[in-house]
């Protein structure tokens, strides 16, 4: 079968409706920054202190900062009073619904689903507890004041850097996982207030 008879016959099997294709383009709202800009400069799209999502997960450089991101787990958990279980059984729902939020990833993130689940609940929590220590500082908090992440040393030391690593274009997470972990903290009315102040940050 010539290229001619093969692109017939997939017109004729499989015809991509524009409303399909306007749906899948939808989904995805994480991408990978193309080539032609990385070439230019590879530092500048490569987070220097956190991954968020898939895309950089397991840099070596990186990997210090989860230990932090497990601490920030325990810490969420223990104010919301909910079950790990609860909270990933709550985004185990939408689990495809996160993935198409990116373009592309490995194969390790849709061959292991509860794996993907587990970056999302970390770095989520991660993110949430970063801003109830940096964004308002008369937010009582239950860490250390000599915290290395935390404290005021995490404050002076390394907020700058986890600022910048959080507002790079491949080093995000889909903001519904924000959303899920922030309902089983407040109601709707301070949902709104925090999700403003989240997006001036």
């Amino acid at each position: 079968m010539n290229w001619l008879d093969e692109i017939n016959e997939e017109i004729e099997n499989n015809v991509p409706s524009i409303a399909n294709e306007r749906e899948q383009w939808k989904k995805h709202s994480i991408y990978k920054v193309p080539s032609q800009l990385t070439e230019l400069n590879e530092k500048a799209y490569v987070p220097r202190a956190i991954s968020f999502g898939p895309y950089h997960y397991g840099k070596e450089h990186l990997k210090p900062m989860e230990e932090h991101k497990h601490r920030a787990l325990l810490h969420f958990l223990k104010r919301c009073g909910e079950s790990f279980k609860s909270i990933f059984q709550k985004l185990d729902k939408v689990a495809q619904e996160l993935r198409d939020s990116y373009k592309s990833h490995d194969s390790i993130w849709i061959n292991d689903t509860s794996k993907f689940i587990q970056m999302m609940i970390l770095d989520g929590c991660f993110i949430l507890e970063f801003l109830r220590v940096n964004v308002d500082s008369n937010t009582p908090t239950d860490y250390d004041e000599n915290d290395p992440v935390f404290g005021e040393k995490g404050k002076f030391y390394l907020a700058s850097y986890i600022k910048r690593d959080m507002l790079m274009l491949e080093n995000q997470i889909p903001m519904m996982v924000l959303h899920k972990l922030i309902q089983l903290q407040i109601d709707g009315d301070e949902e709104v207030i925090f999700m403003t102040t989240f997006s001036s940050v």
